[in-house]
């Protein structure tokens, strides 16, 4: 998969920060280059999967996406799972629809958003 794959979080249909912390935190066993709080930063995952993550800040110590590219499947799509429960994200892959991790995200949702949002099992 070399689509790219955005984490955003809402609240009541708006855009709220990620917690650059919680994300470290999830992501740290598996960095093998960058931080990942400065931008840009590869994993690999212990079947040796990997991906990119380019991580955009809004504020000290907020972020306001994250993109995950080049992401090579089996291990690491249960990583970016981790990452977007910690971080209260949903997934919105390109061409795909949002992918909520509790159902009780469908609510701060965007309208346009709510209806196609499938639960990731």
């Amino acid at each position: 998969m070399s689509a790219e794959t955005f984490l955003f979080r809402f609240v009541d249909g708006e855009f709220a920060a990620l917690d650059v912390e919680r994300f470290r935190r999830v992501v740290e066993p598996y960095v093998v280059a960058g931080a990942p709080d400065l931008g840009e930063v590869h994993l690999r995952a212990e079947d040796g999967g990997e991906a990119e993550f380019h991580v955009r800040t809004a504020e000290p110590g907020g972020v306001t996406s994250l993109t995950a590219m080049h992401i090579s499947g089996g291990a690491m799509l249960d990583v970016v799972t981790r990452v977007a429960d910690a971080l209260g994200a949903v997934i919105l892959p390109v061409g795909g629809p949002v992918e909520i991790l509790h159902e009780d995200q469908r609510r701060h949702l965007p309208p346009e958003l709510r209806d196609e949002a499938v639960v990731r099992l």
